[in-house]
């Protein structure tokens, strides 16, 4: 039987989230919760970071680690065999069932994530399924998506209308990213072969805690990883209270937003390039960065910037170890016994905006700070964005990461 195409799994990102379902903001907060989401970080972290490495060269870049995490999961919880494991070790689980668990912890940690107080970050997460017509799908698969996704299965005529419904695709996830994400599958993508389209979209729009005031912002110079030098608009905040972190190879600051346990953790390497401090970034050394975080004044010269990525992540996928899911070896059997499928593509899509009242993002496929009051320590530091650097949106609570961003020339998409 030949093996038919699983489609596009569609990844849409963006500082913003939308369709949250599933888990209450209390439960979130209960111990066990805490602890599930903290592990479940753990694990999206390293991938998160795994990918950096794959992408973008060392030109800009922004993607959503959640997203695409998000989506290869409930792609996952159809595979068996080999390409689950292969799936489940690029994301870090143990296992189908623990890369769901995962999955479903962060959902509720990101939904905590913002307050219900004025001013509080929209957040919203959304996810779905779009199955060829006539074609039966297993119970239990369909159970997963539509009770831990929300994404219950959606009939489309792929071998009748293949283009009408990338359009239709594509509408629903600019609707879920405040228009941010407008053509996430390219022409081409889904044809008349195509079984299935899973996506998922993030959408996120946060304020400050503290606002940068517009008068202080100014252009200056900012040297890129091409080593050019280009004049773009540089937000300033002087002797401002922020989480703060330095070593012999970086510095660190945390940006809080309004009204909630996201902030945006910004990372300077000092005495070599990003190109070379990026490597030795891994999921326990930013947990020992973020836990030497302390409160100090610190003067922050940080540039406007607007950020756009599209990129097809098969190759890195690939690289990292999933291997058989693009290939006639994949078993996708628990998502149907009637047709062999296997994944054409895997898209994703991110869009970053950030300007001195806060930030907005959105994407298809959090800094743990002092936990009491307390007051600046030693002198005022100075942290100039300057030259390239890396800027990671994160939950403080779970510590998971929404969003990852390499600026290497904030005058460029």
């Amino acid at each position: 039987m030949r093996a038919r195409r699983l489609g596009a799994v569609a990844l849409t990102g963006a500082l913003a989230l939308a369709g949250l379902t599933g888990g209450s903001a209390a439960s979130a907060g209960a111990p066990s919760a805490r602890a599930a989401a903290t592990t479940a970080a753990s694990a999206e972290n390293a991938f998160a970071l795994n990918i950096l490495r794959l992408v973008g060269g060392s030109g800009n870049v922004v993607y959503s680690p959640y997203s695409v995490d998000a989506a290869l999961t409930m792609a996952g919880a159809g595979a068996k065999g080999p390409t689950a494991a292969q799936i489940d070790h690029v994301l870090g689980a143990p296992s189908v069932a623990a890369a769901d668990a995962n999955a479903a912890a962060l959902r509720r940690a990101i939904g905590a994530a913002a307050s219900s107080a004025s001013g509080a970050p929209t957040v919203e997460l959304a996810n779905a399924l779009w199955i060829e017509r006539g074609i039966p799908l297993q119970a239990p698969f369909v159970t997963t998506l539509t009770d831990t996704f929300g994404a219950a299965p959606q009939d489309t005529n792929f071998s009748g209308a293949p283009q009408a419904a990338r359009q239709a695709i594509n509408a629903w996830v600019s609707a879920h990213t405040a228009k941010l994400i407008a053509n996430l599958l390219p022409q081409g993508s889904v044809t008349a072969a195509t079984v299935f389209v899973l996506a998922n979209a993030i959408y996120l729009k946060a304020n400050w805690a503290t606002p940068f005031d517009t008068r202080l912002t100014h252009a200056a110079p900012f040297t890129t990883s091409t080593g050019q030098r280009v004049s773009v608009p540089f937000m300033s905040a002087q002797l401002a209270t922020y989480p703060y972190a330095s070593a012999s190879g970086y510095q660190a600051v945390d940006l809080p937003y309004h009204s909630s346990s996201l902030s945006l953790l910004a990372l300077l390497p000092t005495g070599e390039p990003l190109t070379r401090f990026e490597p030795t970034l891994n999921a326990g050394t930013l947990a020992s960065l973020v836990a030497g975080l302390r409160l100090r004044r610190v003067n922050l010269l940080m540039p406007k910037l607007h950020l756009h990525t599209q990129t097809s992540l098969n190759a890195p996928l690939e690289t990292l170890g999933m291997k058989d899911a693009f290939s006639p070896a994949a078993n996708f059997g628990a998502i149907t016994t009637k047709v062999r499928l296997q994944i054409s593509l895997v898209e994703h899509a991110a869009d970053l905006k950030i300007d001195e009242q806060g930030t907005v993002a959105a994407a298809a496929t959090g800094i743990v700070g002092p936990t009491a009051i307390a007051l600046p320590t030693g002198p005022p530091v100075t942290v100039d964005l300057d030259r390239p650097y890396l800027l990671l949106l994160r939950d403080d609570t779970s510590g998971a990461i929404l969003f990852v961003a390499r600026v290497a020339d904030p005058g460029t998409t």
